[in-house]
């Protein structure tokens, strides 16, 4: 009887300790970017400004939305988990950005699919846990995310550990610099969906005061540490190297006008044959066709900055 009993004790203690140092694997409702402008964001401990600030989130960075509390959201950072302020931060569903830190499978035999969902098409599974990732985004509860291998989909993610510090992050470097050049112009495409809406204005330069179409990816990449010539014919003379249209990646400049020496306006390109551009006074800050016959006509050219 007393032999039961120690077998029962030490069973429980190493389940206890496995439950200690297993994994906590959270699921995510969307992303969310940081916009406080000129200034940081603070992580905190809980859920109040009485609270402990973790660390400073510099703006425009990408954050991983796991709940949503009255005026907060609960987020995963880079590594670390914290709570910030809603009101300095905008929420999307979907969204692509630069997280930095390495994640990996929470569990066994986990499918890596081609889209957000459990009837899009399965493009691997992953037999043991721990397999290395790099998050590149996310669509509600599913986490796009790229292998070892380069391979990209989505995972569930409450099967992925994304919460490793940066030491425990083992990617491959092929994966590593893969996801180092997608993701900064996805980020910079995100971070330009954020602004849809926001009004036009000539010679504007924020959303406080409105945009017009230089204005506008002068304050993105100013985001991101770049910066621009203020006009259009400047920036496509000088800032970053040309790029034919067909190599256009997200976060590519758009160029328009009569010719060369004659541009007239500028757009970001976000991907899926769209620009995101601060238009007219009637549009604002909109998403556009590319293939609507006056940019057709009037494309001169794209530069990258970014990669």
């Amino acid at each position: 009887m007393k032999l039961n009993k120690l077998l029962k004790r030490a069973a429980t203690a190493v389940l206890s300790l496995s439950l200690l140092t297993a994994p906590v694997l959270a699921d995510t409702i969307g992303g969310a970017t940081v916009t406080t402008y000129d200034t940081g964001l603070n992580l905190r401990e809980k859920a109040s400004t009485a609270s402990e600030a973790l660390t400073v989130i510099p703006n425009g960075s990408f954050l991983l939305v796991e709940e949503a509390l009255g005026g907060w959201y609960k987020v995963a950072y880079n590594g670390m988990t914290g709570y910030v302020s809603a009101n300095y931060t905008r929420f999307s569903e979907t969204l692509d950005g630069s997280y930095v830190y390495a994640a990996e499978t929470g569990g066994t035999d986990v499918n890596l699919r081609q889209g957000a969902g459990v009837g899009t098409e399965i493009s691997r599974s992953y037999v043991e846990s721990g397999r290395d990732l790099t998050v590149l985004g996310v669509s509600g509860s599913w986490l796009h995310v790229m292998d070892a291998d380069g391979v990209t989909g989505y995972i569930r993610s409450d099967l992925v550990n994304y919460s490793l510090t940066s030491s425990e992050g083992r990617l491959g470097q092929a994966a590593a610099t893969q996801a180092a050049a997608v993701s900064t112009g996805q980020q910079i495409a995100a971070a330009a969906a954020n602004y849809l809406g926001c009004s036009y204005t000539w010679g504007g330069m924020s959303p406080e005061t409105g945009f017009d179409c230089s204005g506008f990816v002068n304050y993105i990449y100013n985001q991101f540490g770049y910066k621009l010539e203020r006009v259009a014919q400047n920036i496509f003379y000088s800032n970053g190297y040309s790029v034919s249209y067909d190599q256009l990646q997200p976060g590519d400049l758009l160029f328009f006008g009569s010719g060369p020496d004659d541009i007239g306006h500028v757009g970001l390109y976000v991907g899926n044959g769209e620009m995101i551009h601060a238009g007219t006074y009637s549009t604002g800050v909109v998403r556009t066709n590319l293939v609507e016959s006056y940019y057709v006509n009037s494309f001169v050219g794209a530069r990258r900055v970014a990669g």
